[in-house]
C-alpha cells in the first residue's frame, strides 16, 4: 500500500484542473483590477476613504504613502495578473500575483463580497502547484522538463508539492461547504424553509428575479432552501464518488449562479465556481471533451442535415453552382471549409478541370483558369468571377454575411479585384491523378 501511495503521490495530477483554474483566477482578479481603475485613489490611495493608520495590516500600499507610489505598485499589479493569465514561470508569478492581490485586498476589504477569502487562501496553496502545464506560455517546457525530470528526486518532490496543494485546495472547499451546511442545518429559517423568502426582502441582497421568484413560485423557494443546505453537506462526500462527481459539480455550479442572479454576488459566485475546477482528474477533463467533441459533431449534422432540406425546399431559387480549380490544393481546401459552413446546401461546387465541364457551362476557359466562377442552378445564368463570384458565395453562407459589406464594397471601387488577382496568381497547381488516358512518366537513366 505504501508503494502504491508513493507511485501514486510522485506524478502530478489534477494538471488540467489547476491550468484552467489559473485562466480563471486571473480574469477575476483583472477584473476587479480594472473596474477600480477610475476610482482607485478614493478606494485604495491613502489620501481616499481609507487613510493610512497605525495598526493597519500588512500590505505593499501600506509601505508608502505617496500617489506616485501607489501607482506603480497598482499598476505593477495588473501586469503581473496578465502575466499569471498567460502562464509564464508559474510558481514565481502565481507568489507574485498572490502578494498583489492579498495587498489590494487588505487595503480597502470592504469591497469584497466573502469570495475573496476563500481565494486567497488557496491562491497561497497553489503558489506550491504546477499550473503552467496546459494553456500557457510554458506549456512546451513544461513538457520537456517533465521527461527530463520525471525519474529525478527532484521531479518527484515537485510532483508532490503538486498533489499536495491541489489536494489542501480541494479540501479547503469541502471544509467551507460542509461546515456552511451544517451551520444552516442549526438554523430556524433554514429548517421551516423560510431563509430564502427572508434573503430577498432585504433590498442590498436580493435582486428582481429573486423577488419574482418569491412572489410568484413560494413553493420553489421551499425547496431551494433545502436543497442548499443538503447540496452543501454532501459534497464532500459525494466528489469522491466519479459517477455522482459531475452532478453534485453542476448543483453547486446552478446553486452560485442562483447567488449570482438573485442577489448579485459576482465575483463571490465566479470563485467558488472556478474552484470547483480541481476536482475533476487530467483523464476526467479528456474523457470529457471527448464527449462533448462526439455530441458537438452530432448536433452540427443533426443541424446541417435540418437546414439543408429546409434550404432543397424553401431556397433552391438561390442556389449556386460554383466552379473552382480541382488542381490548386489551397481551392479545394478552401471549398471544403465552405462545404462545411454551407448551412442550407445553397452550394455546389465542381471543378472546371472535370472533363466536358467547360464546354457544358459554357465557360471562357482562359478566365476561369485565372478567376473562381459561380452562376445560380436555376433562372438567370448570370456569370460572376473574381471577387463578385465570393460576394455572391458569402452572401449564402451564414458566418460569413459580416464579411459581405466590405467584400461588395472593395470589388465595387476595384481594390478587392486587385487583392483577389494577386492571391491566384500566387497560388499552385499540383495535376496530380489528374490524367486522362495515361500519365508519361520521365525515363530516368542509372550510371554505375
Amino acid at each position: 500500500m505504501f508503494s502504491r501511495y508513493r507511485d501514486f503521490m510522485v506524478h502530478e495530477r489534477f494538471l488540467i484542473g489547476a491550468s484552467l483554474l489559473r485562466i480563471s483566477i486571473g480574469i477575476i482578479i483583472l477584473y476587479q483590477y480594472l473596474i477600480h481603475y477610475g476610482q482607485r485613489y478614493f478606494l485604495f490611495s491613502s489620501e481616499g476613504v481609507m487613510p493610512f493608520y497605525e495598526e493597519q495590516p500588512w500590505s505593499l500600499y501600506h509601505l508608502n504613502p505617496s500617489l506616485a507610489y501607489f501607482d506603480w505598485i497598482y499598476h505593477l499589479g495588473i501586469v503581473v495578473c496578465i502575466i499569471y493569465l498567460l502562464g509564464y514561470k508559474g510558481r514565481v508569478f502565481t507568489a507574485l500575483n498572490f502578494l498583489f492581490y492579498y495587498s489590494l485586498s487588505q487595503r480597502y476589504g470592504h469591497l469584497s463580497d466573502g469570495g475573496d477569502n476563500i481565494l486567497i487562501i488557496c491562491m497561497f496553496f497553489l503558489i506550491f502547484a504546477n499550473n503552467t502545464a496546459y494553456f500557457s506560455l510554458d506549456q512546451a517546457r513544461f513538457q520537456r522538463d517533465r521527461e527530463a525530470n520525471q525519474d529525478t528526486l527532484r521531479g518527484q518532490f515537485s510532483a508532490m508539492l503538486h498533489n499536495f496543494a491541489v489536494i489542501f485546495c480541494i479540501v479547503q472547499l469541502c471544509i467551507l461547504y460542509f461546515f456552511s451546511g451544517m451551520y444552516q442545518l442549526k438554523g430556524e429559517l433554514w429548517h421551516n424553509g423560510t431563509a430564502i423568502y427572508y434573503i430577498s426582502q432585504v433590498k442590498e441582497f436580493s435582486r428582481p428575479m429573486l423577488r419574482y421568484l418569491v412572489d410568484e413560485h413560494l413553493w420553489l423557494t421551499v425547496i431551494l432552501t433545502y436543497l442548499s443546505m443538503w447540496i452543501k453537506i454532501a459534497f464532500p462526500f459525494s466528489i469522491l464518488n466519479k459517477k455522482l462527481k459531475p452532478f453534485i459539480v453542476a448543483a453547486m455550479v446552478a446553486f452560485h449562479l442562483g447567488i449570482c442572479i438573485g442577489m448579485g454576488l459576482l465575483t463571490f459566485s465566479l470563485i467558488m465556481i472556478v474552484l470547483e475546477l480541481l476536482v475533476f482528474t487530467d483523464e476526467e477533463y479528456r474523457s470529457g471533451w471527448k464527449r462533448l467533441r462526439i455530441f458537438g459533431r452530432k448536433l452540427h449534422l443533426s443541424f446541417m442535415r435540418a437546414g439543408r432540406a429546409w434550404g432543397r425546399r424553401r431556397l433552391a431559387p438561390y442556389q449556386i453552382l460554383v466552379f473552382y480549380d480541382g488542381w490548386c490544393p489551397m481551392c479545394r481546401r478552401i471549398m471544403r471549409s465552405m462545404r462545411r459552413l454551407d448551412y442550407f446546401g445553397l452550394l455546389k461546387f465542381t471543378s472546371f478541370r472535370h472533363p466536358q465541364v467547360i464546354a457544358r457551362y459554357g465557360l471562357n476557359p482562359q478566365e476561369v483558369e485565372k478567376r473562381i466562377h459561380s452562376m445560380k442552378v436555376s433562372g438567370v445564368n448570370e456569370k460572376k468571377a473574381g471577387i463578385h463570384s465570393i460576394v455572391q458565395i458569402c452572401t449564402r453562407i451564414v458566418p460569413l454575411w459580416p464579411l459581405v459589406p466590405f467584400l461588395y464594397l472593395s470589388g465595387k471601387i476595384g481594390i478587392g479585384s486587385m487583392v483577389y488577382d494577386y492571391i491566384a496568381m500566387k497560388r499552385k497547381l499540383i495535376p496530380v491523378n489528374h490524367c486522362d488516358d495515361f500519365c508519361e512518366m520521365p525515363q530516368v537513366t542509372m550510371e554505375r
